[in-house]
């Protein structure tokens, strides 16, 4: 009976485990830890509905996203972005997720992302190289949103 319950604990506890790491990958896991981040407080932001984009003055965010960024090869450790890895990475996306229809499963396309990226090339860099990824991001996908619109 006492190994039945170990084991039933033990299961529960893979299971949270294995729950908690389906929010975030690997590479932000470890800039979460690297930098002690309060992983709720990322979490919020990142699901946060209430926005479709991200707040380009929250310290640990900031943090957080020139990190995983670096981790991801979308920008350096002197803040220069690497637009060809950036390109590739918006074609990860379902078009659902910058305004197209729910069932719209279709990746943004390299068309689109070639736009996007183009017309954020000349953001204002800041001496806060993850304030700067946040700003790059929030111009991609307003401008992504602004394609995708067009499309539908």
């Amino acid at each position: 009976m006492n190994s039945f319950i170990i084991y039933t604990i033990l299961l529960i506890l893979q299971i949270v485990i294995a729950k908690e790491k389906e929010d975030f990958c690997e590479e932000e896991l470890k800039c979460i830890e690297k930098l002690h981040l309060n992983k709720d407080h990322l979490k919020q932001i990142i699901t946060d509905e209430s926005t479709k984009f991200l707040p380009e003055n929250d310290v640990d965010f900031n943090s957080f996203q020139f990190c995983h960024w670096i981790a991801r090869e979308l920008q350096d450790v002197n803040g220069n972005f690497n637009y060809d890895k950036i390109v590739e990475c918006i074609q990860d996306f379902p078009r659902r997720e910058f305004g197209g229809k729910n069932d719209d499963l279709t990746l943004i396309s390299l068309k689109i992302a070639l736009a996007a990226t183009e017309s954020c090339k000349n953001i204002t860099k800041t001496d806060n190289h993850g304030q700067t990824a946040v700003k790059m991001q929030n111009c991609i996908d307003k401008h992504i949103i602004e394609l995708v619109k067009k499309e539908v």
